[in-house]
C-alpha cells in the first residue's frame, strides 16, 4: 500500500531517505513546512536537529546551542496539529524532544552540568512497556545528546531508560518518540525495522 509522509527538517537527512529508499519503496516523502498540511499525509517523521528553544518550555537559556526560535515554534505547531489530527508520528532526538515538548514536558538543558552526567556514545538502554513488546527487552543506541528529558509531557509513557534512569524513548497510542538515530543504527541492525514498522502500522 503506497503511503506519503511528512518529513520534519532534520540533520540525517540522507539516512532517513535512505532506509525509505531501501526498505519502504511503498513510501513517497514529502517535507512539512507548515501545520496546514498535515492533512495530506499518511504518517509524520521529525528527526534530529539543534536544541530546541528553552522558552518553548518554560525556561531562560542555560545551556542550550544553536537554537532557532522560529523553526522551533513552527515545528512545535506542525507536531501539536499531527497530534490532534491522529497522524502517525515518529520523533527521533530532537524530534522526540519536540513530542514531549509538545505535551507540556520539559528538558534537561546540559545532562552533564545540570544532571551530572554526559551520555557515552554508545550505551545500552531497556525497553518496558510498548517498547518492550515491538523492540525487545534491551539494545545498544548511538547517544549524540547533550540533552535530554526532565519532566515527562502528559499522557506520555516512558518505554525505555539508560542504566542511569534517564529517559531513552516514550510514547502515547499514534506517537513515539527516541532519543537516539535508529536511521543510522539501521545501516548494522535491520531489527530496528521493527521501530519504523510499528510507527507505519499506527504506532497502537
Amino acid at each position: 500500500m503506497k503511503m506519503q509522509i511528512g518529513l520534519l527538517q532534520s540533520s540525517r537527512a540522507a539516512d532517513i531517505e535512505a532506509l525509505f529508499r531501501t526498505h519502504y519503496p511503498q513510501v513517497t516523502c514529502q517535507v512539512l513546512n507548515s501545520h496546514l498540511t498535515v492533512g495530506e499525509v499518511d504518517a509524520v517523521l521529525a528527526g534530529g536537529g539543534p536544541d530546541l528553544t528553552p522558552g518553548l518550555y518554560g525556561q531562560e537559556n542555560r545551556a542550550s546551542r544553536q537554537v532557532n526560535p522560529e523553526r522551533d515554534a513552527r515545528e512545535l505547531d506542525t507536531i501539536k496539529a499531527v497530534l490532534a489530527a491522529d497522524v502517525p508520528f515518529l520523533g527521533l532526538c530532537r524530534g522526540a524532544q519536540l513530542l514531549n515538548v509538545a505535551l507540556g514536558g520539559t528538558l534537561w538543558q546540559d545532562l552533564e552540568t545540570e544532571r551530572g552526567c554526559a551520555h557515552p556514545e554508545m550505551h545500552s538502554v531497556k525497553f518496558s512497556g510498548a517498547g518492550a513488546r515491538h523492540l525487545g527487552e534491551q539494545a545498544l543506541v548511538n547517544s549524540t545528546h547533550h540533552q535530554g528529558i526532565d519532566r515527562v509531557g502528559s499522557g506520555l509513557e516512558v518505554i525505555a531508560t539508560a542504566d542511569d534512569g534517564l529517559p531513552e524513548a516514550w510514547y502515547r497510542p499514534g506517537a513515539i518518540g527516541v532519543q537516539f538515530h535508529p536511521e543510522t543504527l539501521i545501516k548494522d541492525d535491520l531489527g530496528w525495522l521493527r521501530l519504523f514498522d510499528w510507527w507505519l502500522a499506527g504506532a497502537a
